[in-house]
């Protein structure tokens, strides 16, 4: 009787390991084109990513970094994928997402991408954060080594230029300017010279930005101190299909 109850707690405890975990990146690990996909080639097969799940509209690539990952815009909320995977699935990493305020054809003034990252970057999930690396473009060497993010979009790739990273308050980019006039476009471009923030990185010859070009901000809230969040600003430099354009409103 005692070796059958030993062979029940084993089975137990295995079904336990294989259903019963969750948490941060528990769930991702599927052999799928979500889980398999990488812009290291730069081919992305959005067929097959939106057959997995049509929230998908773009792909993020960082050279050197771990962030090669889907980007999606859930239909109803704005921070669904904060607690969700690109699986849809609860998943305390959460995915790259844009807000329903973002149009998802990069058209914007600012697109917005919001990312969790991990308290300790060594720690054992670090890598299923979407954002897992974000902060390393807070050292300054890295900053200046790393120029260029990428973006790929069904039938379109685009090149941005990262120009900015800094601490900031923890409060909506969406919220707190107007992206869709020339007055909320450079309220955040005055705010952004302006920052008096010992620590930001800030690159020489892009003081130029107006509201005319197209920016990607990135974002990750850092869990350590709920008031602040760490924001990567990249500005459009290429535009391979030409489709990104929009009229300013005064």
């Amino acid at each position: 009787m005692e070796n059958v109850n030993h062979f029940y707690a084993r089975m137990l405890l295995l079904l336990f390991l294989i259903f019963g975990i969750t948490g941060c990146g528990q769930n991702s690990k599927k052999e799928t084109a979500i889980a398999t996909e990488s812009a290291a080639d730069s081919q992305i097969d959005f067929a097959a990513l939106k057959e997995e799940n049509p929230d998908i509209f773009a792909w993020l690539y960082i050279p050197d970094t771990q962030i090669d990952c889907p980007v999606l815009q859930d239909s109803q909320t704005d921070d669904f994928y904060s607690s969700h995977n690109a699986f849809r699935e609860d998943d305390s990493c959460g995915a790259a997402y844009i807000e329903l305020a973002n149009v998802a054809n990069m058209c914007d003034f600012n697109t917005v991408l919001h990312g969790n990252a991990p308290r300790k970057p060594d720690s054992r999930n670090a890598g299923s954060y979407p954002f897992s690396d974000l902060y390393r473009f807070s050292d300054p060497v890295f900053f200046d080594e790393h120029e260029n993010l990428f973006l790929y979009l069904d039938g379109n790739a685009l090149t941005y230029k990262v120009f900015a990273a800094y601490e900031r308050d923890n409060t909506s980019l969406i919220r707190d300017y107007d992206f869709t006039c020339t007055t909320g476009c450079l309220l955040f471009l005055n705010d952004l010279y302006s920052t008096r923030n010992l620590s930001m990185n800030l690159r020489d010859g892009w003081s130029f930005i107006t509201p005319y070009h197209f920016l990607i901000t990135l974002t990750a809230h850092k869990e350590e101190d709920p008031n602040r969040q760490f924001v990567v600003v990249a500005v459009l430099t290429r535009d391979e299909a030409g489709t990104i354009s929009r009229v300013v409103e005064e």
